[in-house]
């Protein structure tokens, strides 16, 4: 077993304003500055009710899991209960929402009973809506694919001083205190709405954090239980006292210069959530101190914290005092300004970055030379990141609506699909009502009752149904494109992903020889990768016109089909469009089903850019676009322009000089 590392001590009366940086650096030795920051982020989140919210960006998924049990013991031991690691993290109640997450999944929850009548059904309150006798945490494991019911009870319950839901004639109010844990990757917050990213107060990115200081031991635990600890490292005695219910003492008071301090970190223009998030921070850091008043200093403190850049203290207020553990801002650099970074949107016509009237230009950077570059030292701080990666995102499409799309049938996914048989039921749900009384019948002569039906529980019948599939693979074929190369190494994967995940398929096909108008797309759908015809459609021969926004449209029609109206709600699709991107068919011949009466030109090409571009605007949590490139010349950009309007990556094709079969494969 190694040696468990000394952990520095910290003096008996340390100053107000060194307290918490001396304790932020009282973790594992090193275990590297990040790690300090994201324990005194949780710390901070757990003791001040106003954070009820941690954002952490680019958080690798294998940390997912003791992140969430650090973060639940530290909740727990705010709420009173044990100290000890194990029982304080399964004392609080967690709730984990994703791709798949339907509001009945989090408002309302069945419950059977055993009266004098019979069996009783009723609606109690779910996940989300009841008050548990302990502390609840909720997580979401990625942020940008969660789902629309997902996403509003985000935007519901999280910072809600009191929360109201009416679902199933089911009416319940309550006061939300559940605290959230969310991760996300930083270059997916711009297919997130920033009204739901601005929901989590606390925003830190952990972009350098691999792996955590201890081997999945608790360091200084011991068998008592004396010592509240966690991977991240142990808690000092001052953060355990601010931690423990007997701490609810009045919150320190905000000093005069906070509130100017804070604006000018963040700038005029900025939210006042993020605002009041800064301000909280600085308020959970003096709690943590013991302090009795927040100062500017704090909000300094704070904004170090979660990684925003500060500005130079004004006159007459306190520094931060000197040894801090976290990272000190680095000075501004001539014509930078202590404000939130500009949006990506101020390009010109030709793509290049317009520079603002009245800033200067700075000189280039020395030039770097290409290869691997020297290892970073051991113990060195990571880069820190900006905690609003939005401002930098580029612009993207308008986000989806928060409104769940009427289904067609609701319930849970085994009482949806088509009927295969009978099973025996161990609940109301999805009942077979005649070979239940069926059943029943068979027993009335033993029951004494012959005036009156009595239904057992073990008489009770309910349906098997085949799963519906919550995958879906959508192919867009081009068959003019097909020329010396395969295209089964390139669809392989998918097909592969299509076949393992029980995901239904759609195929429209383009160009081909046998279709009824060659101005046209044909598509069909099939329930797997199984069906004979796609088989057929992958070896089909090519045709003279290429319909693309034709089969684009259809290929748009059938994804909105399958998000809003699949009665079991999909959870995945994948958009793969194998074309060269020249399109010589407008999609208004296509719908007319003759020819253009002039010249074509560019107008079936920027028909299909201009469907794509609908496709790109369509729930992105939940659907992959793919461009198969064949690698043709001339016009090798038009399927990276397609890729673009998709919102997607290219793939290259698989050139081959050796001789291909007739049908293509």
């Amino acid at each position: 077993m190694p040696a468990i590392p000394e952990i520095p001590e910290i003096p008996e009366n340390p100053p107000a304003a060194a307290l918490s940086l001396a304790a932020a650096a009282a973790v594992v030795p090193g275990s590297g500055e990040l790690a300090r920051r994201l324990l005194t982020a949780l710390v901070c989140a757990a003791v001040e009710p106003g954070l009820p919210g941690v954002l952490l960006f680019d958080l690798p998924p294998e940390l997912t899991t003791p992140v969430t049990e650090v973060f639940a013991r530290l909740v727990g031991g705010a709420a009173g209960t044990p100290e000890d690691a194990d029982e304080g993290a399964r004392a609080v109640s967690l709730t984990t929402l994703g791709a798949a997450t339907r509001d009945e999944d989090l408002w309302i929850r069945p419950r059977l009973a055993r009266g004098p009548d019979g069996i009783s059904f009723t609606l109690v309150p779910g996940p989300l809506t009841e008050s548990p006798p302990g502390p609840s945490l909720v997580v979401v494991p990625d942020l940008a694919r969660l789902s629309v019911s997902g996403m509003r009870a985000v935007v519901q319950l999280l910072g809600a001083d009191v929360a109201t839901v009416e679902h199933s004639g089911l009416r319940h109010r309550w006061q939300p205190r559940a605290r959230w844990l969310a991760v996300c990757r930083a270059e997916d917050t711009e297919r997130v709405s920033p009204h739901l990213l601005d929901r989590f107060p606390v925003r830190l990115s952990v972009a350098g954090l691999r792996t955590l200081p201890g081997p999945g031991t608790l360091p200084g635990a011991d068998s008592t239980g004396d010592n509240f600890t966690g991977p991240l490292g142990p808690l000092p005695d001052a953060w355990r006292a601010a931690l423990g219910p007997q701490a609810h003492r009045p919150p320190p008071a905000l000093a005069e210069d906070l509130a100017p301090r804070v604006l000018e970190l963040l700038g005029p223009d900025t939210g006042h959530r993020r605002a009041l998030a800064l301000a909280r921070i600085a308020r959970a850091l003096a709690r943590l101190d013991g302090a009795t008043e927040v100062t500017a200093a704090r909000a300094d403190e704070a904004a170090r914290l979660i990684g925003l850049p500060s500005a130079p203290l004004p006159s007459g207020a306190s520094a931060p005092a000197p040894g801090s553990g976290l990272v000190p801002p680095e000075p501004p650099r001539p014509g930078d300004r202590p404000r939130r970074a500009p949006r990506r949107t101020d390009r010109g016509p030709d793509g290049q970055r317009r520079i603002p009237a009245g800033r200067p230009v700075l000189a280039p950077e020395p030039a770097e030379s290409i290869g691997p570059g020297p290892a970073p030292e051991a113990g060195a701080p990571a880069t820190a990141a900006t905690p609003y990666p939005e401002d930098e995102a580029a612009p993207s499409a308008e986000s989806a609506s928060l409104r769940t799309p009427w289904p067609r049938a609701s319930g849970p996914a085994s009482a949806r699909g088509p009927v295969i048989g009978v099973r025996r039921s161990h609940d109301l749900r999805d009942l077979a009502f005649v070979r239940t009384a069926m059943e029943a019948a068979k027993y009335q002569a033993v029951r004494g009752n012959p005036e009156r039906l009595a239904i057992a529980p073990g008489d009770l019948r309910g349906y098997a149904r085949a799963p519906e599939p919550e995958r879906l693979l959508a192919l867009v074929l081009d068959h003019t494109c097909r020329g010396d190369w395969r295209w089964r190494e390139a669809l392989e994967p998918f097909l592969q992903w299509a076949y393992v995940g029980r995901a239904s398929a759609h195929v429209v096909e383009i160009g081909g020889r046998d279709a009824v108008s060659e101005l046209r797309a044909e598509s069909f759908a099939a329930r797997s990768v199984l069906d004979p015809r796609i088989t057929a459609a992958l070896v089909r021969p090519p045709g003279r016109a290429t319909p693309l926004a034709h089969g684009l449209d259809q290929a748009a029609q059938a994804l909105r089909r399958a998000f809003q109206h699949h009665r079991a709600g999909l959870v995945e699709a994948w958009l793969v469009v194998v074309t060269d991107g020249r399109g010589n068919v407008p999609l208004d011949a296509s719908r007319r089903g003759r020819p253009a009466d002039g010249p074509v030109g560019r107008g079936g090409v920027e028909d299909a850019l201009a469907v794509a571009a609908r496709i790109g605007g369509m729930d992105r949590t939940r659907l992959h676009s793919i461009v198969v490139d064949p690698l043709c010349r001339p016009y090798a950009e038009l399927p990276h322009l397609l890729a673009d309007a998709l919102g997607g990556s290219v793939i290259e094709g698989r050139i081959t000089t050796e001789a291909v079969s007739d049908d293509g494969w």
